[in-house]
């Protein structure tokens, strides 16, 4: 039996409201999955598009309330899942949903967009979310991919950004064998990653310690939630001579390689590779963008397979309430306040 009313979070003109809305029966069809979400992440994603600073693609629409798990509250005859079982979403797969920030999410489509979109957990009770971490192994994988490189065993790999997907970023590459170095302009994330242990202190720096780090890294994988010209310029100060920069955080499309007309937001949303050479310096940059049901599926066996080495549990730092979201979406979309790790909305 589902309740008359559920509660469901609004994004409209910037301003992020809860309210109680009539549950629609009439929408539980053959097609649709309805999910009661147990956990929802916050992702910087999230916060961009309350104020408006990311480009929302036309192929896949928003992403606002796109990390979260829980069980099936309803599955319609033609979508293949029961009623029951724990499941995960795929934003990056676009049958039409309503935001994953509520008590009951709905997800309509065919079967094939279903099998892509919710994901099956295997885990009987994760306490990490898993879409982050399948976007890390899917761009680690297009790394190798896009340089032909086996492996990232004896490579030099640096990182900018400490936030989550720095922090995945850096796990993944060293389970694959390469040294790492994460860079970070604020404290309280270089603290939290040695105090949660997943760094160690020679594996995390400050952003203004970069310039000793001159033409180092075989690969630079650029995170920030923005990529700056000045990040940009870090990246390529601290990459060795045909080295590859690997672009994952925030561009927008009219954003450029500095003092270029490389067009980066193209390369990490299509994910090319394209040459590069930056004051005399020969580079790549290369980028990766989403993931597939297949990346999950990695994620899941590794974190189950490897857990010291993915303590992936450890990445979550708060916990709130759903009538505590939109104030705090609102403090962190504008910088009032700002949090390390991952925090999440429980229910």
């Amino acid at each position: 039996m589902f309740p008359s009313t559920y509660r469901t979070t609004a994004l409209v003109n910037g301003e992020v409201t809860v309210a109680a809305l009539p549950f629609p029966h009439e929408a539980l069809g053959a097609g649709t999955v309805v999910i009661r979400p147990d956990l929802m992440g916050i992702c910087r994603a999230d916060a961009k598009e309350v104020v408006g600073s990311r480009d929302i693609p036309t192929d896949r629409g928003p992403l606002f309330g796109h990390e979260f798990l829980g069980p099936v509250a309803f599955a319609g005859a033609d979508t293949g899942f029961r009623e029951g079982e724990l499941v995960t979403f795929n934003p990056n797969v676009t049958p039409n949903r309503t935001t994953g920030f509520a008590e009951y999410v709905f997800v309509h489509g065919t079967a094939a967009e279903l099998d892509q979109a919710v994901i099956r957990v295997p885990e009987p009770d994760p306490a990490w979310m898993p879409e982050p971490f399948a976007c890390i192994v899917h761009a680690n994988a297009k790394l190798l991919e896009l340089t032909g490189l086996d492996s990232l065993a004896g490579k030099r790999v640096g990182i900018i950004g400490a936030g989550c997907s720095g922090l995945m970023f850096a796990l993944h590459a060293r389970h694959l064998g390469a040294s790492i170095v994460v860079f970070n302009r604020g404290e309280s994330r270089r603290d939290f990653a040695q105090q949660r242990e997943i760094l160690t202190a020679q594996e995390i720096h400050p952003l203004a310690d970069a310039e000793s780090f001159r033409d180092t890294f075989d690969v630079v994988i650029v995170v920030p939630t923005i990529i700056t010209p000045d990040v940009l310029h870090t990246a390529a100060t601290i990459a060795a001579p045909h080295g590859t920069l690997h672009l994952y955080g925030g561009t927008r499309s009219t954003d450029r390689f500095p003092d270029s007309t490389l067009d980066i937001d193209t390369i990490r949303r299509q994910e090319l590779i394209k040459p590069l050479t930056h004051q005399a310096k020969p580079l790549a940059v290369s980028g990766a963008y989403g993931c597939a049901r297949s990346d999950y599926e990695e994620a899941f066996r590794l974190h189950t397979t490897h857990p010291e080495a993915f303590p992936l549990e450890r990445l979550i730092s708060h916990y709130i309430t759903l009538d505590d979201f939109p104030q705090l979406i609102t403090d962190i979309a504008t910088s009032t306040r700002d949090f390390p790790g991952k925090v999440v909305i429980s229910t």
